[in-house]
Parts: structure tokens; C-alpha cells; sequence
């Protein structure tokens, strides 16, 4: 049975199943023998809108009179933000895409209450990268204001549907966030509620990354995050944009969250 439960939230973009490798093998070095304790849990949203992505972009580059430069940045742009149009689009025209995201925070969660032994009360810890933070903090809202899944819950067991509601999540940790790029263009931005009264939420971004940023300023509903800025990456990327891929390797990410888990541990 295990003490605690990680769970990981990928970014925006064309990511693969392991994309949490990086992150999975520093905290095993930090954890050493105490990572058996740690229900380690990864939700994988990518699929739900890579298809159709993928069937635009070979249609732009077959089409012979198109002429189009910087394709690399282009590909990252069209999938990244269209990751986040398409799922803003669902939430509001057409609830299939927003829910099956849902679906997947919620497979990943059920495996976690399985491992904790169906105790709703064990904590929750969540690390969420990119377009991952404005997922999260949509799933918390919802659940929340029983909106989108939670509105007709297929959950037998009340226990289960609390800790889905993530009551016990004792820390979220976001890296490389861009909710202000969603939601700055709304004149009374809101937060959801913290779920209990232990909840801490810590935001890292590096001031080299134009994809993250700082939270504390899109509102006092707000107020409940802790910005860090830091250097994420080396050498080569951590003075530029490509820091924006680096936070989960660095041990500026790494060592809080080791820290968090540990902490979560009855002794």
C-alpha cells in the first residue's frame, strides 16, 4: 500500500507516453528507497487531440502551393495552441473533447485510490507542465462547481468521488505555466477554491521562458500561489525560450517536489 500519490500532467504540443521520464528518474535518485511509497500516476491527454492535428499538418505540407518557412516553430505553434483552442472550444461548443481530457485526469486517479488502499484522505500531490496547468486548474474547478464529468459522476463509492475531487491534494505544482495567456483578457479573473485547508500550490517559471509566467498578478483569488523564479535547463537552454522543456529535469523542480512527497509520509 502506498502513502502517496503523484500525479503527472503533460504539456501543450506533440508529446509522447514517458514524457514524465526525466522527471520519474530524479526523483529516484532524490527518494532513493522511499519511492516505493509513492503511487507515481501520469495522465496522458495528447491523444484525445493529436489526430486531427496531425491530418491538418500533412494536408498544409502536401498542398504544393503553400510556401511556408519555420516550419518547425509553425508545427510547435499549431499543435500547442491548438491543444488549448481545441479544448477551450469543447468546454463551450462541444463537450466531448473537454470530458475525454476529464476522463484521462480521472483513470489516472482511480489507479492512485486503488494503491492508497481506498483511503480518500491519503494526499495527493499533482505536477502539471504547461498548457497541463490550465487542464488542472479547469479539472479543480469543475469539481468544484460539479461541472463537465462531475455532473453526473459514474461513481459508486462517495469516498472514491471525494478523492476524485482531489479533497485530499495536498500540493500542485505547475511549471512552465501559461493560464495568463487564457484568461488575461477577462476583467475578473477567478481561482478555484483551495480544496482543503493543508493546499499549497507552488508555480515555477523561468524568466527565459516566454511560455511561463508568474501567477500571483491575474487577480487576489490568486494570492494562494507561491511564484518561483528559476533557471531551468543548462548551458544551452536555460538562458532562452528552450527552458520551457527543461523544468522537469532541474533540480530547482526536482528537490521541492522530493521534498513535498517526503513530507506527505507518516514517519
Amino acid at each position: 500500500m502506498k502513502d502517496v500519490a503523484l500525479i503527472t500532467l503533460h504539456g501543450m504540443g506533440r508529446e509522447k507516453d514517458g514524457y514524465y521520464a526525466d522527471l520519474e528518474a530524479g526523483l529516484k535518485k532524490q527518494l532513493g528507497d522511499q519511492w516505493y511509497r509513492v503511487s507515481f500516476q501520469n495522465v496522458y491527454y495528447a491523444r484525445v487531440l493529436q489526430q486531427p492535428q496531425d491530418r491538418l499538418w500533412q494536408a498544409m505540407m502536401a498542398e504544393p502551393e503553400n510556401s511556408l518557412d519555420g516550419t518547425k516553430l509553425r508545427q510547435f505553434l499549431l499543435f500547442g495552441f491548438g491543444d488549448a483552442g481545441s479544448l477551450e472550444h469543447s468546454a463551450h461548443k462541444d463537450k466531448v473533447k473537454y470530458i475525454k481530457v476529464q476522463e484521462a485526469i480521472q483513470s489516472a486517479l482511480k489507479k492512485a485510490y486503488i494503491d492508497l488502499g481506498g483511503d480518500p484522505t491519503k494526499p495527493v500531490i499533482i505536477i502539471a507542465q504547461s498548457l497541463g496547468c490550465q487542464v488542472i486548474s479547469n479539472y479543480l474547478w469543475d469539481a468544484e462547481h460539479d461541472k463537465f464529468i462531475f455532473e453526473n459522476p459514474a461513481v459508486d463509492d462517495p469516498d472514491e468521488l471525494v478523492f476524485l475531487k482531489l479533497k485530499s491534494l495536498s500540493n500542485l505544482m505547475t511549471t512552465g505555466c501559461n493560464i495568463p495567456l487564457f484568461i488575461s483578457g477577462i476583467e475578473n479573473r477567478e481561482c478555484f477554491a483551495p480544496p482543503n485547508d493543508y493546499f499549497r500550490w507552488d508555480n515555477f517559471y523561468d524568466a527565459d521562458d516566454v511560455l511561463g509566467w508568474p501567477l500571483k498578478q491575474l487577480g487576489s483569488s490568486f494570492s494562494i500561489v507561491h511564484d518561483h523564479d528559476i533557471n531551468a535547463g543548462g548551458l544551452f537552454t536555460a538562458w532562452n525560450t528552450f527552458s520551457h522543456g527543461k523544468y522537469w529535469s532541474d533540480k530547482d523542480v526536482i528537490k521541492p517536489l522530493a521534498r513535498a512527497l517526503l513530507d506527505q509520509m507518516p514517519a
